[in-house]
Order: C-alpha cells, then structure tokens, then sequence
C-alpha cells in the first residue's frame, strides 16, 4: 500500500502536475490521520470494554466480601445471645446463697467467652482495588462514596465493639483478686490446662473459700458482663443496617454490568 501511493507521487512529481501532488500530499495525509483516529478509538473501545468486564468483577468481590460481614455479624450476635443467657443464669444462681461454685463456673466462662473477638468489616476486595491504583475503575461515584462510608461506619463501630469486650476481659483476667475462689480451678481444668498427673485437684479444690465477700463481687462482675454485652448487642444490630442496603447496591452493580 505504501509502494502504491509512493509510485502516485512520483508520477505526478515526474508529469509536472505540483498542485495536484500537494492535494494528493495532503488528501494522504488526512487519510493517515483518520486511520490514527479509528484505530485510537478501536483501542478505547476495547479499553473501555476491559474497564467496565473489570469493574464488574471488582463490584461482585465487593459483593461476596460484605456476605461475608453479614454472615461474621449474625455468627457475632448468636455468640452475644450466648453470653446474655450465660449472664442472666449466672446472675441469678449468685443470687442464691445456697448455690455453690462448681453450677456457677460453665456459665462464668460462656459469660466472657469470645468477648474480645475481633469484629471488622471484610476489605480484601476493596484495598486490592485501591493499592492497584483501580479506584478509577469503578464509574458509579455514588457507589464508591456509599462503600467509603460503609467501611468506615463499620471501622468505628467494631471499634466500640471490641473496647467494649477488652473491658470484660481485663475485668475478668486482670482485676479478679481471688483466683482460686472465684471460678477459675473450673475454667482451667476445663480448657484441660490442669495436668492431674503434676497437681492434686481434689486439693487445689479444698483450697476454695467461697465466701459472701467473693459471691458478692462475682454478682457485681456479672452485671457489668452483662451491661457491656447487652451494649454490644445493641451495637452490632446496628450494623445490620449498615450492611443490607449496601448489599443490595452490590448485588444490583454485580448483575447489572
């Protein structure tokens, strides 16, 4: 092709016909630029269709990464329930002077267990796509406001959640005076930490004294258990909606592209 149209110049240089070789210069010339043009828009096109195929996969890994809070939230609020109930028999069986220790330690222990567990939003997805510089990506500015908010409401939130559950356990593992009295032979030797083959149970057992002091501070301990995972439960089933309605959003975004 470039043979064809060189031979065209040099007949036309050769017969003495200059204006028409600078028409037919300048006709090839705007011919090269429209070829430019058509290929640089065939190449956006096919860029633009690369983005949005992309975009796409970004808006369902967004997707499946906020089932999966959704599906850590409900796991979070059985295992407050839990807790809750844990409380509440507690509670009352301190409430009992007749009670002894060995019916109140199981539920001593569900009372605190997981109470610190870690509560945050799932951002695999959505830090890929910022440290692979692909926030560009995504065209729906309101869709990438929307997921903006939602993690950061919920970084503040299991913020809360989890200050709140550190509080128990310090209470619990840090703060209690009297660890033989209060419940903790039971709760070790039931996370099998006591090797009967080393120490005498039966003897650590006749060490406990528990006196109307300790059941008294046990009741006060249970009610701030209580009181914070009551709290937290009351939190968390804020981030219900937080979560649906960007869910929703996604699963549209997820389908639709």
């Amino acid at each position: 092709m470039i043979k064809f149209f060189r031979k065209i110049r040099q007949n036309l240089l050769s017969e003495g016909k200059t204006s028409k070789y600078f028409k037919y210069a300048i006709g090839e010339i705007v011919l090269v630029v429209i070829g430019i043009l058509i290929a640089l828009q065939i190449n956006d096109w096919n860029q633009n269709k690369k983005d949005r195929k992309l975009e796409q996969q970004y808006y369902c890994r967004l997707l499946e990464d906020v089932k999966q809070d959704y599906s850590n939230y409900e796991y979070s609020l059985e295992l407050l329930d839990l807790r809750i109930n844990a409380n509440n028999i507690m509670i009352q069986r301190l409430l009992d002077d007749t009670t002894p220790l060995d019916s109140i330690g199981c539920y001593l222990i569900n009372s605190v267990k997981f109470a610190n567990r870690n509560y945050r939003a799932t951002t695999d997805a959505f830090e890929d796509i910022k440290s692979s510089g692909n926030l560009n990506i995504l065209t729906d500015f309101s869709t990438k406001n929307n997921l903006a908010s939602y993690y950061e409401s919920m970084d503040r939130t299991s913020s809360i959640i989890e200050t709140n559950g550190k509080a128990i356990t310090d209470k619990r593992f840090f703060e209690t005076k009297d660890f033989i009295s209060s419940g903790w032979i039971n709760m070790v030797n039931d996370f099998n930490g006591i090797d009967t083959t080393k120490v005498d149970l039966a003897l650590l057992k006749s060490k406990v004294n528990f006196t109307a002091e300790i059941r008294e501070i046990m009741l006060n301990d249970a009610m701030f258990y209580l009181g914070i995972n009551t709290r937290n439960k009351q939190i968390l089933k804020s981030v219900e909606n937080e979560i649906l309605p960007i869910k929703s959003l996604l699963e549209k975004k997820c389908q639709n592209q």
